[in-house]
């Protein structure tokens, strides 16, 4: 029982010893534990003090970024109101910019409009020069030239149109002042003289030389370079009265008194004053001239006309002589038999009557039938030249009288143009339109007339030729086969 007990004993003091080393090796490891635990929260507190102080720098960093964040959106609205100001002013001056552009491209189109009036202006004075009075004209190309290197200097208007203003009151005033001056004149058909001249605006003038001889410058009727003439006086009663009042208006240097005034001026009054009737050639060229542009061609019609007329009578009359007298003598050589003697006879020869007789002799075995269709070939043959240029007599005599009426459309635009620049108070300006229109009508109509009735006489013409040729070839034929 005891040793029981004592093993029991000894049991529980060995266990106990064993539980007290195993909770004394508890301890030390609770010891060690403890010690890791304490170093741990350390660290800890040490992460969590480090961690806090990085939460407390990126509080302070969000909020420093915060207001700088809003301090960049006050900037930037700024920016955007800046840049909505910069965009209105930048479409306002687009828009000042656009009206500005659309003002100077009105200017630019004003100033072309400007220019080029100002250029048709002066290009029509320089036209209209020549139709002025023939002592003014040098003087007046003179001026213009200027105005046109003022203006090519300067490129202004105002200015241009200053000048220009200052040219045509000069000269308008000139047109209706009375005054002696020293010229230049050239007469018709003479040379150039120096006169001095008693001029009466742009009405007339009278000139006198250094040997007494009297000049008159006086308006035709006509428009451009031949509305005025210079022709010397002849009559003996014109000429003495101007040859005593001349050298007194000159000595006085003023005119007076009576004053011979021609109030027609027309081509009568060149009869009258030089005392000499214009020459058929002179005529003639003064017909051609008032006719206008449509004339020359006018005239050529008729020679042209004139050439085919002549070339086809000449071809009808020695194809007509030629033919009669071949077909006598070849029916004079069958009827006596001497066929060789015809025959050679007809090969000397030339026309469409000699290729008939050659043909038919030549083959005098054929029947008359085929004869008669190698007749009838050479024949057909032979027509076109006989027609030719037949129609073209004809279109000439259809063409006059259109080119009459394109003269007549002509001068009624010459009309309206006179009409449009002078006005309706000169007939005698008035006339040249009208007379342009009449004339280019009555010369179409007197071309195409007895151009139209010569075709017709060649026509039939031809016609005659025609059937004469086959009334030989008939003949010549009968004689060949006369039983056929």
């Amino acid at each position: 029982m005891k040793q029981s007990i004592l093993i029991l004993l000894l049991s529980a003091t060995a266990i106990f010893a064993q539980s007290r080393r195993a909770i004394e090796a508890k301890e030390k490891e609770l010891q060690v534990l403890k010690s890791y635990l304490t170093t741990a929260r350390d660290s800890l507190q040490l992460e969590i003090a480090a961690r806090w102080r990085q939460k407390q720098r990126f509080v302070e960093q969000r909020e420093a970024d915060k207001e700088e964040l809003d301090r960049l959106r006050e900037v930037q609205e700024r920016a955007y109101a800046d840049l909505s100001r910069v965009k209105e002013q930048t479409f306002s001056k687009d828009r000042m910019l656009e009206d500005e552009r659309k003002k100077l491209e009105g200017l630019k189109d004003e100033w072309k409009w400007v220019s080029s009036t100002l250029s048709e202006l002066l290009e029509k004075e320089s036209d209209y020069i020549f139709e002025t009075m023939p002592l003014d004209i040098e003087e007046r190309r003179r001026d213009l030239e200027k105005i046109r290197r003022s203006r090519k200097t300067h490129n202004s208007a105002v200015t241009t149109l200053s000048d220009y203003y200052a040219y045509s009151t000069k000269y308008i005033s000139r047109g209706k002042d009375i005054l002696l001056a020293k010229q230049t004149i050239i007469p018709e058909e003479s040379d150039a003289q120096l006169v001095t001249l008693a001029r009466f605006g742009n009405v007339h003038a009278y000139g006198l030389n250094d040997t007494g001889n009297v000049y008159y410058v006086r308006q035709t009727g006509n428009l451009g370079a031949q509305r005025y003439a210079v022709v010397e006086i002849t009559d003996p009663d014109i000429r003495a009265h101007l040859q005593d009042v001349l050298p007194r208006w000159i000595q006085n240097d003023n005119i007076s008194g009576m004053v011979l005034t021609d109030v027609m001026q027309n081509n009568q009054s060149e009869v009258i004053i030089a005392g000499k009737k214009p020459s058929l050639w002179r005529k003639v060229r003064e017909y051609v001239g008032k006719g206008g542009a449509v004339m020359p061609f006018l005239l050529i019609l008729p020679l042209w006309a004139l050439v085919l007329v002549v070339w086809k009578i000449v071809q009808f009359s020695s194809k007509d002589k030629r033919n009669k007298a071949l077909t006598e003598r070849v029916i004079a050589d069958l009827e006596k038999g001497n066929v060789e003697k015809a025959r050679g006879y007809a090969k000397k020869q030339k026309g469409v009557v000699a290729r008939v007789v050659t043909t038919c002799l030549e083959h005098s075995k054929w029947k008359r039938t085929v004869a008669e269709k190698k007749v009838r070939e050479i024949l057909l043959e032979e027509s076109p030249l006989l027609n030719k240029h037949l129609n073209t007599l004809a279109v000439i005599a259809g063409a006059a009288p259109l080119l009459g009426l394109l003269g007549t459309v002509t001068g009624m635009i010459t009309l309206f143009k006179v009409i449009t620049d002078y006005g309706t108070g000169d007939p005698k300006i008035l006339a040249g339109g009208i007379s342009e229109a009449l004339i280019t009508t009555q010369t179409g109509l007197a071309i195409a007339i007895p151009i139209l009735l010569i075709h017709n006489y060649l026509r039939n013409r031809t016609n005659y030729v025609m059937s004469e040729m086959e009334k030989n070839a008939l003949r010549i034929l009968n004689r060949l086969w006369p039983e056929d």
